[in-house]
């Protein structure tokens, strides 16, 4: 039985030795961000309220590479309308090159009562250093809507 004992133990101790190094979990952290209502009354010749919510969540790699997932809900309000922003995107920074952000998903998606109004989605390059964005696929330039016109009197 003591063999039996020490035999197991011996396997076992080396099954434990030879597993391979399990790789470091990345950190993971989310913030939230409410902010408002308060009011804008240099914007439109009229005032209107506006409130922000932005939910970020950070995820650092072990080889310090970080990802980012954003979601921003900005809402103004007046005169019985209401505008919202909704945008949700991902900024990747690789760990070698920390100055070039890669950036995809909805960067501004702008509705009126529901119904969407301006759509502004894809793939983008940002460098740091030079300020500079890159759309490999750029499309439809069109303005964003004027905050003003949607809700004015």
């Amino acid at each position: 039985m003591l063999r039996f004992l020490s035999t197991t133990l011996a396997v076992a101790a080396s099954l434990v030795l030879a597993a391979p190094a399990a790789a470091d979990e990345p950190t993971r952290t989310t913030t939230t961000v409410v902010l408002g209502p308060w009011v804008d009354d240099e914007t439109c010749p009229f005032a209107f309220a506006v409130s922000l919510e932005r939910t970020r969540t950070t995820i650092t790699f072990a080889n310090g590479d970080v990802q980012r997932h954003t979601r921003l809900l900005v809402t103004s309000s007046a005169n019985g309308k209401s505008v919202a922003q909704r945008n949700a995107f991902n900024v990747f920074i690789d760990a070698d090159s920390p100055t070039v952000w890669v950036i995809t998903g909805v960067f501004e998606k702008a509705q009126l009562h529901g119904r969407t109004l301006w759509l502004e989605s894809g793939r983008l390059v940002y460098d740091l250093e030079t300020d500079h964005v890159s759309d490999a696929h750029p499309g439809p330039l069109a303005e964003p809507p004027d905050i003003c016109q949607l809700l004015g009197p």
